[in-house]
């Protein structure tokens, strides 16, 4: 007999062959109509009879027959039903097993969530996940206005929590991933936003002599620079300032790298990029004073120059970055 997490890896193949074969248009109706419709009807019936304590009592059942790591918290009188998710069974199943079929796993829950929600009168109000199990929500019944409420169990306080990447959502709706660069809440799109301003993208070995060692002036020469983290945490290696930096999962050059990051004037710090791999260990960038990098694996996915194997083996950063390259011209 199958557990209630075995079916999982079966879940994700099957959300990247729908995303392959029919478009994020296919895959939204998927998530829509075949789940949240149908398999999780439950949850619609619930919230239908009864709002959100409907809802409450539905998911909360849900977490004691999966052995959810979750906090469900209800008050009615502020018209908000919130979860904190510590540990996501599902997501975690994906992460133990070191699986990677589909560029975004996680963003399934609201894709199925949304409609549902809105088909009883209901609205996600807030969302946030990290892509490493933990995620917050906040809903609300629309037909009156809701409060800020307050929990013990806030999931944002807990170290976890500085880990991944965040999509988030407010009213219903994702939000910009980085808004100074793209509109988009795709973090293909964003990749693609920031590179399109250089019509020539150059590995650092590539870059030529002489050069001032400015953003500005890679853009005047319209090349953008690659490098590992490595590379540019040593200025005399890396004497000018790329537009992209892959940091990978060797932290040797951590520090090195946010020292000289945090000391670059924010016009001409280069973008940040991580493999986020799901089985290699967290990196906790904010401890360090670096923004959390932009994931290169949904791209790289996307655009079929990778296939994510259980165990390994896995690119180098130098791989990586030919990968990202191959990637973002196929865009």
């Amino acid at each position: 007999m199958l557990g209630c997490q075995d079916f999982c890896g079966y879940y994700e193949w099957t959300f990247h062959y729908a995303r392959r074969r029919w478009g994020r248009e296919g895959l939204a109706c998927l998530l829509a109509e075949a789940i949240g419709r149908d398999s999780q009807r439950h949850y619609g019936d619930a919230g239908a009879r009864a709002g959100l304590r409907g809802l409450y009592d539905t998911w909360t059942k849900t977490g004691e027959d999966e052995h959810c790591d979750w906090t469900f918290t209800l008050d009615e009188r502020k018209n908000v039903l919130r979860c904190d998710m510590r540990r996501c069974p599902s997501k975690g199943f994906l992460i133990e097993r070191d699986l990677n079929a589909d560029e975004d796993y996680c963003n399934h829950c609201a894709g199925w969530m949304i409609p549902m929600l809105e088909a009883i009168g209901a609205e996600l109000v807030e969302h946030e996940h990290n892509h490493c199990g933990q995620c917050w929500s906040t809903i609300r019944m629309k037909d009156r206005p809701n409060e800020p409420l307050q929990v013990e169990n806030d999931i944002r306080s807990d170290p976890r929590w500085r880990h991944g990447y965040l999509d988030r959502w407010a009213s219903s709706r994702p939000l910009p991933l980085m808004p100074s660069v793209s509109t988009s809440s795709d973090s293909c799109d964003v990749l693609a936003d920031w590179f399109t301003r250089y019509p020539r993208l150059a590995f650092l070995e590539e870059c030529p002599p002489g050069r001032s060692g400015t953003a500005e002036h890679a853009l005047e020469e319209r090349v953008a620079i690659l490098a590992t983290g490595a590379e540019y945490s040593d200025e005399s290696c890396c004497p000018v300032n790329p537009a992209g930096v892959l940091l990978d999962h060797d932290t040797a050059a951590l520090v090195a790298v946010a020292s000289r990051f945090l000391a670059t004037s924010a016009d001409n710090r280069p973008l940040l990029m991580h493999p986020f791999l799901p089985a290699s260990a967290p990196i906790d960038f904010i401890a360090l004073g670096l923004p959390r990098p932009m994931p290169i694996l949904p791209l790289l996915i996307r655009a079929g120059v990778y296939s994510h194997r259980s165990g390994g083996p896995y690119p180098d950063a130098r791989q990586w970055l030919r990968l990202l390259l191959d990637a973002v011209r196929s865009e």
